[in-house]
């Protein structure tokens, strides 16, 4: 008998971004940012660490948090390929 495992190594990974969030949106700020980093491929799990800034506009809020996200080991993880997510300060990614 063969012995296989379906573990998959997760891998740690500390950020700064600045994510954009439109006025009406579901939840609070800081639930709308963890939805938005989740859904980028390659992301298993997000916290979200500190938050660093507010820039409250007519249209949306733009927020710099500091976050944990972690991901597959060997995977590609691009937040700033999502919409209104941009990658303030790298950390170990």
């Amino acid at each position: 008998m063969a012995i296989s495992s379906d573990n998959e190594t997760r891998q740690t990974n500390e950020l700064v971004v600045e994510i954009r969030i439109p006025d009406g949106s579901d939840g609070d700020l800081v639930s709308e940012a963890e939805r938005r980093l989740s859904r980028v491929d390659g992301i298993v799990d997000v916290s979200i660490d500190e938050l660093r800034s507010l820039d409250p506009g007519l249209s949306a809020t733009e927020i710099t948090v500091a976050v944990t996200v972690e991901t597959v080991t060997g995977a590609v993880v691009s937040p700033e390929d999502e919409v209104a997510i941009e990658i303030v300060d790298r950390g170990l990614i």
